[in-house]
């Protein structure tokens, strides 16, 4: 029989047994210790925090299911070791995946709505060759400006690190998410 606890990360509850808690909680500390500047730290580890959550919500199959170690495990491979800590320990799973891609609205790099930053973000080109090749198809290929209007309403916009990393292509480590800072801002 196992010991749980009700848990906040990120703003979402879970039940979490008691060894998987203290694993995550050494896993976050650990991360927190890496920062000189409190206030960095506790922006990043919000987003951190956020990210283990959706990961965690992703997984978990049912409302009442508890989280095991395995799956802070899981979290913590996907996520990666703060820097200067150390090794993984052998046999530990990491992640090996291809990140996902999606499309978002750019707000660091918007002239009107941020969706040709979004796009050229996705794209992985220069949004200004974006902005020219949208103009030129609204004056001489008939694009319809509503087209841009619905693009606008239905592409959402990237809010959060996590959300700026995946519009790049990025893997959403804990180590992406804290030198997001240092590369885009």
């Amino acid at each position: 029989m196992k010991k749980v606890i009700n848990i906040n990360v990120g703003g979402v509850g879970f039940t979490i047994e008691e060894d998987a808690y203290l694993k995550l909680k050494n896993y976050l500390d650990r991360f927190e210790s890496t920062f000189a500047d409190k206030f960095e730290a506790l922006e990043v580890m919000e987003d951190i925090e956020s990210r283990i959550a959706d990961i965690l919500r992703e997984t978990i199959k049912y409302d009442y299911q508890v989280v095991d170690l395995k799956l802070v495990e899981k979290v913590i491979a996907q996520m990666g070791q703060p820097e200067g800590a150390p090794a993984e320990p052998a046999g530990q799973p990491r992640y090996n995946g291809r990140p996902r891609k999606r499309l978002y609205r750019n707000p660091d790099d918007s002239m009107i709505s941020g969706l040709c930053g979004g796009l050229a973000a996705y794209l992985g080109v220069d949004s200004s060759i974006i902005r020219i090749v949208t103009l030129l198809g609204v004056i001489f290929a008939g694009l319809s400006i509503w087209v841009y209007i619905i693009l606008w309403i239905v592409v959402p916009r990237a809010n959060t690190i996590a959300e700026k990393l995946e519009m790049r292509g990025e893997p959403v480590t804990a180590e992406n998410i804290r030198n997001y800072s240092s590369r885009y801002k």
